[in-house]
C-alpha cells in the first residue's frame, strides 16, 4: 500500500512538473505557429487554454516568488534574490488595465453573434491597452530575462504569457480588422457627410486601428477616474514599474543587502514566505542587523536560560548546534524549504516556551529583548 502511495505522488508530481514547464512551452509553440500558418491548429482550443491557464500561472509563479517591495533590504545567498519588477500599491490600476484587455479578446474571440462596429472598435481599443501594457513588462524584466528567481531561467517563465498574449492579439486584430474592413467595402457609403467619412475610414485597417486608439482615451480616463475614487493615484500605471528597483524602468535604489552569517533560524526568519513564518522586526547579533520572528527569539531566549541555569549542559547542546546548524542552513535556500523548516522547528519552539514559562519569572520579557543589543 505505501508503495501504491509512493507511486501516486511520484506520478502527481511528474503532471505537476509538466504542467509548470512543459504545457506554457507547448502553447507558445502553437501560437507562434498559428501567428504564421494558414491553416492553424486547432486554434480555438489554443487561445482558450491560453487565456485561461495563463493568468492563472502568472498569479502562481508571482506567488511562489514572494518578491518584497523595493525599500525591503535583500539578504545575500537567500533567495529571493531580486525586489518584485511591479509595486504592488499600484497593482490595482494594472490589473483593470489587464481585465479590460482580456475581456476585449473574449468578446472578439469567442462572440456568440458578429460585434456590431462600435462594440469592434471598443474591443480592439482593449487589446491596444493590453499589448501596451504587455510591451511595457518584458522591457521591464529585460535586465534579468535569463537568470533565476526560484528556477533557472525562471524569468523565462514570467514572460510567457505576456508573449502568448501578443501572440494571439495581433492574430486576432489581423482577423477581426480584416473581415470588418471587408464588411465595409462591400456597402456603399449612404447617409449624412460624417458617417459617410466614418465609413470610408473604416474600409482600411488603419482606420480600425487609429478607431481603437481614438476611443481607448476616454474609456481609459473613466476607467482611471473610477480607480481614483478607490486611492489608486492617475498615473498608477507608470509608477507601478517605477517605483522599483533592480528593473529595467526602476527609479529606486534598494538598501544594500544585509550580509547573513550561518544561524539556520535567521535563514528562516528571513528566507521563508512572511505569511507564514512571520517576520515581527530586525535584530543586531555579532553586530550586524538581521530579521528575527518568534521562533528564532523563543529559542536564543531558551539558550540564554540553559546556558544562566546549566552551562554545563548548554555547551554541549551549543556545541551539537553549531556543528549541525550551520551546514543545515546552506541547504535552506528556498522559502519553500525555509517554510519547512519553520514547520519542523514547531515541537521545539512550544517546548522551549514550556521551558521558559516554567524556569524564568518574566518569560516574554526575556523573549522581547533577544537581539535588541541590549
Amino acid at each position: 500500500m505505501e508503495d501504491l502511495i509512493q507511486i501516486f505522488y511520484f506520478i502527481l508530481g511528474l503532471l505537476l512538473l509538466f504542467a509548470l514547464l512543459v504545457v506554457p512551452l507547448i502553447l507558445t509553440v502553437c501560437n507562434i505557429y498559428n501567428l504564421f500558418a494558414k491553416s492553424p491548429f486547432r486554434s480555438q482550443v489554443v487561445d482558450g487554454l491560453t487565456f485561461v491557464l495563463g493568468p492563472a500561472y502568472m498569479w502562481f509563479l508571482s506567488a511562489v516568488w514572494s518578491a518584497p517591495e523595493w525599500d525591503v533590504p535583500l539578504w545575500t545567498n537567500i533567495e529571493p534574490y531580486f525586489h518584485t519588477p511591479l509595486a504592488s500599491r499600484h497593482l490595482p490600476t494594472l490589473l483593470a488595465l489587464a481585465a479590460w484587455a482580456w475581456l476585449s479578446y473574449y468578446l472578439l474571440r469567442f462572440p456568440k453573434k458578429p460585434l456590431p462596429p462600435l462594440p469592434t472598435a471598443l474591443c480592439i481599443s482593449g487589446l491596444e491597452a493590453g499589448a501596451v501594457l504587455t510591451v511595457v513588462y518584458i522591457v521591464q524584466l529585460s535586465p534579468h530575462w535569463l537568470e533565476g528567481v526560484f528556477m533557472p531561467p525562471d524569468v523565462v517563465y514570467m514572460l510567457l504569457f505576456p508573449i502568448n498574449y501578443l501572440l494571439c492579439s495581433a492574430r486576432l486584430l489581423r482577423r477581426v480588422i480584416t473581415a470588418q474592413t471587408e464588411r465595409f467595402r462591400a456597402a456603399p457609403p449612404k447617409g449624412a457627410p460624417f458617417l459617410d467619412a466614418c465609413q470610408q475610414l473604416l474600409t482600411h485597417s488603419l482606420g480600425w486601428m487609429g478607431a481603437g486608439f481614438l476611443l481607448a482615451l476616454p474609456l481609459l480616463a473613466i476607467l482611471l477616474g473610477v480607480l481614483a475614487l478607490f486611492g489608486q493615484a492617475p498615473d498608477a500605471a507608470v509608477r507601478a514599474f517605477t517605483e522599483t528597483s533592480d528593473w529595467a524602468l526602476s527609479q529606486n535604489i534598494s538598501p544594500p543587502p544585509i550580509e547573513y552569517h550561518g544561524h539556520y533560524l535567521c535563514t528562516v526568519a528571513v528566507g521563508g514566505h512572511p505569511r507564514l513564518v512571520k517576520p515581527t522586526r530586525q535584530g543586531i547579533r555579532h553586530g550586524q542587523r538581521i530579521m528575527v520572528n518568534r521562533q528564532l527569539c523563543v529559542a536564543n531566549a531558551f539558550e540564554q536560560l540553559l546556558m544562566e541555569r546549566a552551562p554545563r549542559l548548554h555547551k554541549a547542546v551549543r556545541g551539537f548546534y553549531d556543528n549541525h546548524g550551520y551546514p543545515l542552513s546552506q541547504k535552506i535556500t528556498t522559502p519553500l524549504r525555509a517554510d519547512i523548516t519553520y514547520l519542523l522547528m514547531k515541537p521545539l519552539e512550544w517546548l522551549f516556551l514550556l521551558c521558559l514559562y516554567t524556569f524564568d519569572e518574566k518569560p516574554e520579557n526575556r523573549i522581547a529583548m533577544q537581539y535588541t543589543g541590549k
